[in-house]
Parts: C-alpha cells; structure tokens; sequence
C-alpha cells in the first residue's frame, strides 16, 4: 500500500537520497556536485507553477511592452508575422465527407460555387465598414485579430466572446467582443477548486462548461459599480455555436490559465535594458561638462572661498577684473586667480564593449521569442542570402505553429458562428443531398487561412525556385501562392482579367522563360504558334 501511495502523490517523507545509498545515475539530480547542491526547485503542477505566479509575470510582461523597446520589437514582429495586413480565408469543403464526386465535372463544380458562396459571405461580414463584426463598433475584424495576437504574444492567451446584436442595416447579428484576460477570475475572490480555477467552471471530466468575466477591469476606478459583479458566458450554446473564446497554449497536463512567455527573458531583458539606460546616462553626463576649473587652495579654503564671508582683497580682485576685463586687440583674456587652470574634457566614455554584450542578449532574447536576431535588433549589417534565408526558414517554421494555433483557437470559432448563421437565414444552401451543417460543421468549415507572406530575401532566385518546383510536381500554385500571401483562385482570375483587358489593346506580356510551349495554339492573338514552340516541336519531334 505504501508504495501505490507513493507512486500516486510522490514521496511521502522524504525526497532526499538516503545515506550510504548509491551515487545518482544522473548528475543532473543529483545532490552531491557544487552546481546542482543548493537547486531544489519544488514540485509543481500546471496550475500550481501558474495560477499564482501568472498575475506578477503578466503585469511585468505588460510593463516591458510598454518600456522596454526590444520586448516591444518582438512582440510587434510577431504580430506582423501572424495577421499583418489581415488574414484571408481560402474555403476547401470537404467534398467526400458532403457526398459530391468531384470526380466528374459537375461535382467539382458545385464544391467551387460552394466555396465561393463560402468566401463571398465570410467577406461581408469581415469587410463590412461599417464595422458590425465589432460588439462595440470600433474596429475592424482584422484590427481585433491583431488585438488578439498581441495580447497572446505578450500574455500567452487572449479571451473574447461571441454575442448577437441584430441590427436593421446588418447583414449579420454575429459580432465579437474582445475582453481583457485580467476580467476572466473567480466571483468575488473565491479560492480556486477542483471545479472553479481562474475563472473557469468545469465539469468532473474537466470540460470548460462557463468563464466568469468580471464586469470591469480591477484597476479601472471609474468602474467602481461594476467591479464586484461577474458575467458568467457558457463556453458553447446547446447546438454547439462556440461562445466563449480562450485562446492559448497549453505548457502542461491541465492547465486552465497560461503565462506569458517573457517570464523567461524577464530578468534579461530588464538587465539589458538598465545597462542601456546607464549607459547613456553616463555619456550625457559626460558630455555635459566640457571642461573643468582646477585650483591648488587646500579642501578647507577653497570651502571658505565658496562660504558667506566679508569682503576681502581676492573679492576687490575679482570685481575689478570683471569691471575691467582684460583684452589684447578686441580679444578677450581670461584672468584666473593664482593657482588656478581650466582644463577641458576630453575623458572618452568607453562603450566598445556594450555593443558586443548588448549582441549577445539580444540573440538569446530572439532565439527564446523564436525571433532573428536580425529582426529583433533590425540589424543587417553582418547578414548575407545564404545566412538570412537560414534564420527565415527557422523562424517561419515557428511562425507556422503559432499561426496554426490562432487560427484554430481565434479565428475557427468566428468562422464556424458567422456560418452557421449564412446557413439558418439562407444566405448559403447545402449541396443537393449534402447533409446539413449542423450535422457535419467540419465538412463546410474546412478551409486554408492565408497569413501575411514570408517575404523574399533574392526574389529572382526564390520565384525561379518556385518555377521549378511546380514543373516537377513538388509544389503546386496554390501552395507558392499562399507562401505569398495570395489566394491562387484570386491571382488566376485577376491574371485572366489582365490577359483579356491586354488583348483588347493589342499588348501582351513579355516571355522572359526561355522555351515556353504553347499547348493551345488559341494562346497567340493569330492561332499559330510562336517560334519558340516549333523549336520546341521540332526538338520534341
């Protein structure tokens, strides 16, 4: 019995080895070795190593965003990297799971105009100007998702709600209230339980059921009527429609509430920043004084010299040669008291040091934020195609995991409620024989969300690159498409427009490949093909 025990809650009695038992295996646990003697760290959970340490650790986050210019940086280019300009939303029904074979034309039809009434009415509600996707009317969908962003950034979650607001010049009641993760605790101070911890109600199977939002934020005094009132929202309503929004990543088994991932480069960065500070403190100071008045009267007189005294003869002296001063041809010559001698200064502040130290930091900091260096500190000047297109590619793997997560966490919920919607009032209808959406949800919702564009560090050699991969069938359009930031449906109509609108004026584009082949003679404005394609031919032949 005593050992179940002790497998269920750890040791009973003691965690120490006993005496005369064997060496650790390990010397990263054992007791014995002068680096690890006096590191006990104590045995945590996920809510333990949480729920109270997060609100010091997140209002110290806060206070770095707003201070610290490179915790400022990092969070500004994730957020860049994760929304920017906005995201856009390429819908991929699921066309088995709908019974439609696209195996024949008409079937992969009816998937298009399903995705394109998909896509049209997601647009309206996500671009309407007059801003109805906001609860409070304020912003745009694509200003609350950087919102978001940026608060999972800097805090590790974010929270929001979803309500129904109908309106007479709305196309949708659906809208979306961001909330500030400080408002989601328990009611009225109540100690955390095996049912209610940070705010959050769960079920004995440790489902979120409810989110207890506080009516007010705690430090806003203005609030004072509100702040001892909660809102409780279920997470969903009965037919599924998410309601409450908790966006974050998990660290450990059960965890309810996350920490904001600057609680490891807290002390760093707070150092770095301090060194900064002192430094440039020091070399203003130091150019503040430009020189320097030495004199030889010992401590005692010169103290007397600068206390209230009679008038003495140095007093007399002194008068008269600023009545009088002494001049040779207009020049003025200064007259210093016997003993006395100016001497600039031309000390230099040595700071050669602080950049290379600062450089150190701030790749640990980058490194840690899943960062460049070269994008943290926005310098360039030791970076070359090979070593920048390196750091890019490790720092968009990261970045396609964060933007996976928001996406399914943030903008999955908005998606499935604004659709959910089109279908109950008719704006979208289920393909013939399809089931409906509340039967299969994912079928209709699964999608491809485009984020901002990677970028390009050599353009001509990256788009050639993306030429041959799709000649060899390892990529496809929409995939290097997408890697741009672009829907490859929105780039084929446009390019089509542009063809039509150029052979209405008699101009077509300029073949910069060599040995284009034409596979439909109707390509070229007379029917026949161009010279390029018979070599081509011929060479074929």
């Amino acid at each position: 019995m005593r050992a179940r025990i002790d497998t269920l809650w750890g040791p009973t009695e003691t965690t120490e080895r006993p005496e005369g038992a064997f060496p650790a295996v390990y010397k990263g646990a054992s007791l014995d070795y002068q680096e690890t003697y006096a590191w006990r760290p104590p045995l945590t959970s996920a809510e333990s190593a949480t729920l109270y340490d997060r609100i010091w650790a997140n209002s110290r986050a806060d206070d770095l965003a707003r201070n610290n210019p490179h915790a400022a940086a990092g969070i500004m280019r994730l957020v860049d990297m994760l929304v920017g300009a906005g995201i856009r939303l390429a819908p991929r029904p699921d066309a088995h799971a709908l019974g439609v074979d696209t195996a024949n034309r008409s079937g992969r039809d009816i998937i298009k105009k399903l995705a394109a009434s998909l896509k049209s009415e997601w647009a309206l509600f996500a671009n309407d100007p007059r801003r109805f996707a906001d609860a409070q009317r304020r912003y745009s969908l694509n200003t609350l998702f950087r919102l978001q962003a940026r608060t999972t950034v800097r805090r590790g979650e974010s929270t929001a709600y979803l309500t129904w607001k109908p309106h007479p010049a709305a196309r949708y009641a659906t809208c979306l209230r961001v909330i500030d993760p400080d408002r989601l605790c328990n009611p009225l101070g109540q100690a955390d339980t095996l049912w209610l911890r940070g705010g959050i109600s769960y079920d004995d199977d440790g489902v979120p059921t409810q989110y207890h939002v506080r009516n007010g934020h705690p430090s806003d005094w203005f609030r004072f009527a509100q702040l001892l009132k909660w809102t409780t929202i279920p997470r969903t309503t009965e037919s599924g429609r998410p309601v409450f929004v908790h966006a974050m990543e998990p660290d450990r088994e059960d965890q309810s509430r996350a920490i904001t991932p600057f609680a490891a480069l807290m002390t760093g960065l707070r150092m770095i920043g301090k060194f900064a500070e002192t430094e440039i403190a020091t070399a203003t100071t130091n150019a503040l004084f430009a020189a320097f008045v030495h004199s030889n009267l010992p401590v005692a007189d010169a103290t007397q010299a600068f206390t209230a005294q009679a008038t003495t003869f140095a007093d007399k002296r002194h008068h008269y040669w600023q009545q009088n001063p002494a001049r040779l041809n207009g020049v003025r010559i200064p007259v210093m008291p016997i003993g006395d001698e100016i001497k600039l200064n031309t000390a230099p502040r040595q700071t050669t040091a602080f950049a290379a130290f600062e450089t150190a930091f701030l790749r640990a900091i980058a490194s840690a934020l899943g960062l460049s260096y070269e994008q943290l500190a926005m310098d360039w000047t030791k970076t070359n195609y090979s070593s920048a297109r390196a750091a890019l590619n490790e720092v968009w793997r990261h970045i396609e995991s964060l933007f996976s997560s928001f996406v399914e966490q943030v903008v999955a919920p908005v998606y499935y409620a604004v659709i959910e919607e089109a279908f109950d009032k008719g704006y979208i209808t289920a393909p013939a024989g399809a089931p409906d959406f509340w039967d299969v949800p994912g079928a209709y919702l699964c999608a491809r969300w485009i984020g901002p564009s990677r970028g390009y560090v050599d353009p001509v050699k990256e788009a050639q690159a993306a030429g041959i991969r799709m000649d060899q069938l390892t990529s496809t359009l929409e995939a290097e498409c997408a890697l741009a930031g672009e829907d490859w449906l929105d780039v084929l109509d446009q390019a089509a427009i542009e063809k039509d609108e150029l052979g209405a004026r008699g101009l077509m584009r300029a073949i910069s490949a060599p040995g284009r082949i034409a596979t439909d003679p109707s390509d070229d404005p007379d029917g026949t093909p161009a010279p390029e394609d018979v070599t081509n031919e011929k060479q074929a032949a």
